[in-house]
């Protein structure tokens, strides 16, 4: 009985340690859900792109920066490796994060704001109790 009960739990633990992410093409997918005329903005002008050296913290991804327009208003939508690091630029720049995914430029714009929190369940850590 012992032998059973052993390697099932030890499953059940390692099962439930694992870290839940978004994908892009999940995120896509959740927001034009939600939002169907959103935008993804094509960046022209070099100045504007999402660069992880703009950003002083671990685990972003490199080129997954995009600019997303949401009813006229941008905000930037950043992965990264996990969570944790996510939440911790988040926390640095005062900002918001869900899963894996850092929001910038959204605090502040209601609509955003919002979106975000309806879209993502994302959550500013500065704001928790």
């Amino acid at each position: 009985m012992a032998k059973l009960i052993f390697p099932i739990l030890f499953l059940t633990l390692l099962s439930c340690s694992k870290e839940e992410r978004y994908s892009a093409s999940q995120m896509w997918k959740m927001a034009q859900a939600k939002e169907p005329n959103i935008e993804l903005v094509i960046i022209k002008d070099p100045a504007r792109r999402i660069l992880c050296e703009n950003y002083h913290v671990d685990g972003c991804i490199k080129g997954s920066g995009k600019r997303i327009k949401v009813r006229l208003v941008e905000l930037i939508a950043i992965e990264f490796e996990s969570e944790k690091q996510a939440r911790q630029a988040a926390k640095t720049y005062n900002q918001y994060y869900a899963r894996n995914w850092f929001f910038d430029d959204v605090s502040g714009e209601p609509v955003l704001e919002d979106f975000v929190k309806d879209v993502f369940k994302a959550s500013n850590p500065n704001l928790l109790k």
